[in-house]
């Protein structure tokens, strides 16, 4: 049911989807408080210090980002539970139809428009939720990396992956807001009703 659908992907963007045990961000804060913990020996070490220094400042971002995430209830399940999960009340051909329309693979008919609108707009907020706790990830890994290469005599491949992923995520996560805009934009200029 178009309807019903619509109704969950406008309720997530209004409140957020409900956290169940931990939140993404909780997650990430723990991992980089964990990692800070682990680079503490690089800081014996007059020319590894930097290394800690990344790490406890990937730490500060990932709390900070999860405590105001907390504050202003933007908290971002592992997982969307089934009631609230919007496409969940569609038929799996209309998912897949729904999922192509969103990516802009497809045109969208206006009986799905305001689905569609609803659908980028939960995905922007997550975009931009999410944005705090993969930037401190990425400094906390960088110093976990950094402050471990000499011990495990690995020397900079560590350090060269999480730049290799660093680059992957940055580069898909434009993609999709360039998507994002596309589709929006496309459903703007047929004269589509904004929801």
């Amino acid at each position: 049911d178009l309807a019903e659908a619509t109704r969950r992907a406008e309720y997530l963007v209004e409140h957020g989807p409900t956290v169940v045990v931990m939140s993404q961000q909780a997650g990430f804060a723990g991992l980089s408080i964990l990692w800070a913990f682990i680079s503490v020996p690089s800081v014996l070490r007059t020319d590894s210090v930097i290394w800690f220094l990344f790490a406890l400042a990937g730490a500060v971002v990932n709390v900070t980002a999860w405590v105001r995430a907390r504050r202003h209830r933007r908290l971002l399940p592992y997982l969307v539970e089934t009631p609230q999960q919007p496409l969940g009340a569609l038929t799996p051909a209309d998912r897949k139809s729904v999922t192509r329309q969103v990516s802009g693979r497809v045109p969208v008919p206006p009986e799905t428009v305001p689905l569609v609108r609803a659908m980028l707009a939960w995905q922007r907020r997550s975009i931009r939720t999410s944005a705090p706790t993969l930037i401190g990830t990425g400094l906390s890994l960088l110093g976990l990396g950094g402050a471990t290469a000499p011990t495990f005599g690995s020397g900079w491949a560590f350090l060269v992956f999480i730049a290799v992923v660093v680059a992957f995520v940055t580069v898909a996560t434009v993609i999709g807001v360039r998507r994002s805009r596309r589709v929006l934009a496309e459903l703007d200029r047929v004269g589509a009703p904004v929801s």
